[in-house]
């Protein structure tokens, strides 16, 4: 049988009390009552109720006194208090962690609020013990919630985030947070971003602490910063374009002689068209900071929404028939249920082209918060879902020469290579996937590739080979399709965005 919760109602108002208290016994709760500050102490360090309600016209202890009093013993430190009040005065509630209930009450919502912070404090009691971990869902306990019960318990270790696609991580070391990672971006810029999440999944692995901390705040004073930083981004996300819009520096527009310095590097990124979502990420600047700087830049006209940008790789990669013809070609003949699991290798040195691929190209779900391979260059980053029936891992090979023996035999389903650096060892080892192997290589350059590449003639080392090659410059999304598209129609030009050579001697019209 579960115990039961136990709430505590410290209130000198009796018909308040009497009425509450029957609408939380008829809803299971234990309720005790105290008439004021002094009794109420008396209660919580003897009874350890789940919940307190404590009402800011107790006399002999304050509302104030008695938290503090709570928080110093460690048996009563976790207990919640919730302030009730006929006056709300906000600046002098932001020091009660719990916020307020206003009079007079509305039912619903003093049943909810008791009935979440019950459901935290049994989250709590779970981890104090021997429990190895612990997961749920964002929606049952939101993320401030779960972070402040890491806390008052000092646990060290990751706390895993999931969104869909998203993907987030937060380092814990005895109840701080030392780290944060969010797509490419890591510390104090990625814990607010993940703070703001509202849906998702969550597991806490315990783990060793971190070497080193990358950021400096109590948790206490990261959750508050984050509250706000929440409520501000919401604001400023209003006057936005959507973050996957492309903008770029108008033609003739007279640039600002000592601009901020968040202006500065946002125009220094916008070299190159990008997208707002690629600008808050590539920026060392708070993401507040730099919104705001595109939203000042936007309005006085010195950036500008490129035309027909918005909704680039919007569309699916490949059409239903084309998803359907490709895996046909991926069976060679054989009759097959279920979903193809499709190749294209990520020629790069790993770490730069693996965070690239994952920021920059929607709906490829990585194989975990910080996939092994972008840090050793050897392993599979991900996997794209094209519908039912067709998947496409992207894999990463170590471009050493020492381990050429490995690619052949990685290649089974391979449809293609795409190359986003152009170091002289990928070069090498584009060209063998090309030549070899026989697989289409699809250079990604200029803002395909980040700025990883920034030239637009294809490398000599890959004219000719027996796969073709081609270079992509418009962005990630049309680079992938284009690998795709050649794996379908391996005799034909695969982009109106490409520069296509093949080893029969034909060469395209240079169309970057």
């Amino acid at each position: 049988m579960a115990t039961p919760r136990k709430i505590l109602i410290a209130d000198p108002e009796l018909d308040v009390v009497r009425a509450l208290s029957k609408a939380l016994r008829q809803r299971g709760y234990q309720v005790t009552y105290a008439p004021d500050g002094s009794k109420a102490l008396e209660v919580a360090v003897l009874r350890h109720p789940d919940v307190v309600l404590f009402d800011d016209d107790c006399t002999l202890i304050d509302a104030k006194s008695f938290v503090q009093i709570l928080t110093s013993n460690p048996r009563t430190a976790d207990i919640p208090v919730v302030l009730t009040t006929h006056e709300a005065d906000v600046d002098r509630i932001r020091a009660f962690r719990e916020g307020y209930l206003k009079k007079p009450f509305n039912l619903d919502e003093v049943l909810s609020r008791i009935d979440h912070l019950c459901r935290r404090v049994e989250a709590a009691r779970e981890l104090k013990g021997d429990a190895r971990e612990i997961e749920g869902g964002l929606q049952q306990l939101p993320l401030a919630d779960l972070m402040q019960i890491l806390a008052m318990n000092r646990r060290t270790g990751r706390l895993t985030l999931a969104n869909g696609p998203e993907r987030g991580e937060v380092v814990l070391s005895n109840g701080k947070p030392a780290n944060a990672r969010a797509g490419d971006v890591e510390g104090e810029k990625a814990l607010f971003r993940l703070l703001a999440w509202r849906e998702g999944n969550f597991a806490f692995i315990p783990g060793p602490a971190p070497a080193r901390s990358r950021i400096d705040r109590t948790m206490e004073d990261a959750l508050l910063e984050g509250a706000r930083l929440s409520d501000e981004r919401v604001r400023l996300l209003a006057a936005l374009p959507p973050l996957r819009q492309r903008v770029a520096i108008v033609p003739g527009a007279t640039l600002p002689v000592e601009p901020h310095a968040v202006t500065a590097e946002v125009l220094s990124l916008l070299r190159a068209p990008r997208r707002i979502n690629e600008l808050l990420d590539l920026a060392e600047a708070p993401d507040l900071d730099v919104m705001a700087a595109i939203a000042a830049l936007l309005e006085k006209g010195i950036i500008a929404r490129q035309e027909g940008a918005a909704s680039s790789g919007e569309g699916p990669l490949l059409g239903p028939a084309e998803v359907h013809a490709l895996r046909g070609r991926l069976l060679r003949g054989r009759t097959g249920r279920g979903a193809v699991v499709a190749k294209i290798f990520v020629v790069g040195s790993g770490p730069k082209a693996g965070r690239l691929m994952l920021r920059a190209l929607p709906g490829l779900v990585a194989v975990a918060t910080e996939p092994g391979c972008v840090r050793s260059g050897f392993g599979t980053l991900g996997r794209l879902d094209l519908g039912d029936v067709l998947k496409v891992d992207f894999l990463l090979l170590p471009a050493a020469e020492a381990a050429r023996p490995l690619w052949r035999p990685l290649a089974h389903d391979a449809v293609g290579a795409l190359v986003m650096e152009d170091g002289e060892l990928c070069l090498k080892q584009a060209r063998y996937l090309g030549q070899e192997l026989k697989l289409p290589v699809v250079v990604a350059t200029g803002t395909a590739s980040g700025g990883l590449i920034t030239t637009h003639t294809l490398p000599g080392a890959l004219r000719g080979i027996a796969g073709g090659a081609s270079m992509v410059n418009t962005d990630l999304i049309a680079a992938v399709r284009t690998v795709l598209l050649a794996a379908l129609h391996p005799n034909e030009v695969p982009s109106a965005d490409a520069v296509v050579e093949k080893s029969r001697g034909r060469r395209s019209a240079d169309r970057v």
